[in-house]
């Protein structure tokens, strides 16, 4: 019974003591951690994890944007020639980022391009990851697009006489209508005339035509028409600088073969029949002026790229803005054509053929200018000619009454001497035929003298192949490579051409994606395709 009772009391003993220190430890408070402040310090510890991963997040995020940003400006510029997809790509494999998904769509036209990129980057969780986040995905996203404003262009249409076969010219002048109609939307969109669009017809020359002559330095030869031709020199350029002289094809009957006849119809048109249309804007205008052309002569597809180029060069500005001051072209196109390399201009030439190259002519060279010798006096109405190559010094003709009659005889001067008026060789041309003058004024003094050289010269209307279809191919390649050296876009469309004109045209096309080989209405899915690749021209920025 001691036994048990003391037992007793000493667990009684020791519980009290158990009580008292645990009132004791209640009641102090020093050194105490309530379960609030432990759930407070594991909350500031996850807040400071949480802002350090988005601290990471962001800064990955941000130079993530930056690099797409630049990429896609860089990209989007129409100016550079490399891929657009590359030019994105590489940036981002210096920038020094890792882990990414990149993703790049480029659209693009021959006046714009658009580059749009997405890309994301995923950033693992120092932190986070104790929340069940595991991973942070840093998505960016961009896009640049860069569009030329304005647009100048050259149609250069073949006028021939074989594209009077048929439905030919009828086909090809919807075509052109379609396309004019098509390419001048932007001027009604963006407000401003933006476009500008030339027409240079041609078929064996090209007719500069009154607004032209009087801005270009033509040969003073005559003043009868403005059909030009040019030297293989300035085939190799793309410019015409308006103190440069340009060679006008002489005003003379080349056609006209008969002996007795004088003067009917002249080689070059005297009027605007077939001349260039320059710098024009109004629809109404372009239209009325395809539906009036007309299809006759031979084939010079150079002598027309030649002009088409040069209405896009820049040298061509003075000769623009004289016509801006005359009101012959509208005001919006002061100071075009734009220089080389402007980035909100684009230079499109689209050249035509039915055909392939032919012959080329002029009065040759010796009696294109200057006085013939044939002298005429007024008062008396007589002639005389004057023959090299005699013996004696009797070297001129004279004859009594019309210079075909053998009544003459031959003296050392002219008939009255100074009295007599030297007859120049344009204005002999301008009157009668080549075979005309060679039997009328000619033909006799050559048969007394033994001389026949100018009358067989003049006989055959004096005139000189000046270009065959050879040299005239070398010409149009000088004045392709020419414009595509200087970035000119050149679309061609060989319209049922023999197989000569098809590989010049495709020669001349700026790649062979430029060139159309398309037969009857085809000519109008043509220039529709073209014009569809240069209708957006609205300036976003």
């Amino acid at each position: 019974m001691r036994a048990f009772r003391n037992t007793t009391s000493d667990l009684a003993m020791r519980s009290r003591l158990g009580q008292r220190l645990l009132g004791r430890f209640m009641r102090r408070e020093d050194g105490t951690i309530t379960t609030f402040a432990l759930m407070v310090f594991i909350l500031m510890v996850a807040v400071a994890g949480i802002a350090i991963d988005i601290m990471r997040y962001e800064t990955q995020r941000v130079q993530l944007q930056y690099t797409l940003d630049r990429s896609v400006l860089a990209a989007a510029s129409v100016t550079q020639p490399l891929n657009p997809v590359d030019v994105v790509e590489n940036y981002f494999d210096i920038s020094g980022l890792e882990n990414y998904r990149l993703s790049v769509d480029v659209e693009e036209g021959i006046n714009f391009r658009r580059v749009e990129a997405y890309a994301e980057l995923e950033i693992n969780t120092l932190f986070m990851h104790m929340f069940g986040v595991r991973v942070l995905t840093s998505p960016a996203e961009g896009a640049a697009e860069e569009r030329i404003r304005n647009v100048e262009v050259s149609m250069v249409v073949d006028i021939s006489g074989s594209m009077g076969w048929g439905s030919k010219l009828p086909n090809m002048q919807n075509a052109a209508r379609e396309f004019v109609t098509t390419v001048l939307q932007a001027n009604e969109t963006d407000g401003g005339n933006l476009v500008s669009i030339s027409i240079i017809p041609y078929n064996g020359m090209v007719n500069l035509g009154e607004p032209l002559e009087s801005v270009f330095n033509l040969s003073g030869e005559h003043n009868q028409s403005s059909c030009v031709r040019f030297t293989d020199e300035q085939f190799t350029r793309t410019n015409i600088d308006q103190t440069e002289e340009i060679e006008r094809i002489a005003h003379w009957d080349y056609d006209h073969y008969f002996w007795d006849s004088a003067f009917q119809r002249p080689y070059c048109p005297t009027d605007n029949y077939g001349a260039i249309l320059p710098w024009e804007h109004d629809e109404d205008v372009l239209h009325d002026f395809i539906d009036n052309l007309q299809a006759n002569g031979w084939t010079a597809i150079d002598l027309g790229m030649k002009m088409g180029v040069a209405m896009l060069d820049p040298a061509a500005r003075p000769a623009v803005n004289t016509l801006v001051g005359s009101s012959e072209v509208h005001a919006d196109f002061t100071d075009r054509p734009a220089i080389y390399g402007d980035p909100e201009t684009i230079k499109v030439i689209v050249l035509m053929t039915d055909g392939e190259n032919t012959n080329q002519y002029d009065v040759r060279q010796p009696y294109k200018r200057g006085f013939s010798p044939v002298h005429y006096h007024a008062d008396d109405d007589r002639y005389s000619v004057f023959v090299a190559g005699r013996d004696d010094d009797e070297d001129y003709w004279i004859s009594n009454g019309e210079p075909d009659e053998w009544s003459g005889y031959w003296s050392d001067e002219p008939y009255k001497g100074d009295e007599s008026l030297a007859l120049s060789w344009p204005y002999l041309w301008a009157n009668y035929t080549g075979r005309y003058i060679a039997n009328q004024y000619l033909y006799i003094p050559a048969y007394q003298a033994g001389n026949w050289g100018l009358h067989n010269a003049i006989a055959n209307n004096g005139d000189e192949l000046y270009a065959g279809r050879t040299q005239a191919d070398n010409n149009l390649r000088d004045i392709c490579d020419a414009a595509n050296a200087q970035n000119i876009l050149v679309f061609s469309i060989g319209f049922e051409a023999p197989a000569g004109g098809q590989a010049v045209m495709e020669y001349c096309a700026s790649s062979p994606a430029h060139y159309y080989d398309v037969q009857g209405i085809e000519i109008s899915d043509a220039f529709a395709s073209i014009a569809r690749t240069i209708n957006q021209l609205r300036l976003i920025q």
